[in-house]
């Protein structure tokens, strides 16, 4: 049996976005310091176990037909899997590392839900380990 646990993540857009600091490396840095921190918070809270290896998924659910550049959304689905993976206090290790042995991380996907508010969900696939 598949284990699988989808996580609603508290943003309603991406919180590390390419030009998100600006210029600005320290402002950067400090965003994508805090959404590692919240990823690992959430995952502890979710209870998720050691794996061997996992597929992470990072789906928008955005309400109107915007153009949006899915490729942006990348940047905020790294400092997510390196939480999932890391060695930092915060961290929840739940496979031994974030490399595609242990760790499946397909493109991110926004998908159009007329009349619902925007969401960000994560969700983490157990499967088998490739090693």
């Amino acid at each position: 049996m598949t284990r699988s646990w989808s996580i609603i993540l508290p943003w309603a857009t991406p919180p590390v976005k390419p030009n998100g600091g600006h210029g600005n490396v320290y402002a950067h840095a400090a965003k994508v310091k805090r959404t590692r921190q919240t990823m690992g918070l959430l995952a502890r809270q979710a209870g998720i176990p050691p794996l061997a290896a996992c597929r992470v998924e990072l789906t928008w659910f955005v309400p109107d037909r915007i153009k949006r550049d899915v490729d942006n959304l990348t940047w905020t689905l790294k400092p997510l899997c390196d939480a999932l993976a890391g060695t930092k206090a915060w961290d929840h290790k739940i496979v031994p590392d974030d490399t595609p042995e242990f760790m499946v991380k397909p493109m991110p996907a926004i998908i159009y839900r007329p009349g619902e508010p925007k969401e960000m969900i994560l969700t983490i696939t157990e499967i088998p380990c490739t090693t």
